[in-house]
């Protein structure tokens, strides 16, 4: 029996995500200093390692629609730029 481990990564990244987009900007601020704050931080850095990881288990899994779901996990900073000076 495969294990998908592909699945609980996915959607890590996406509670990730959208908990990050919901902390207060000043939440992190005592850990990460001034500079990076917590949507940053899930967006250039744990999404894109989790979107990576996943992608591997997928792509090793043979689950095409789990490894474009990770390529949105990859993409986590552009997309949430592009929202972001949109709406």
């Amino acid at each position: 029996m495969k294990r998908q481990v592909e699945v609980p990564i996915f959607i890590l990244g996406i509670v990730i995500w959208v908990v990050a987009i919901f902390l207060p900007v000043d939440s992190l601020e005592f850990i990460l200093g001034n500079g990076l704050r917590p949507l940053g931080l899930a967006t250039i850095f744990i999404c894109p390692i989790l979107g990576i990881i996943g992608m591997l288990f997928s792509i090793k899994n043979r689950n095409i629609i789990l490894s474009f779901l990770n390529i949105f996990l990859i993409l986590a900073f552009p997309i949430t730029m592009s929202i972001g000076y949109y709406f």
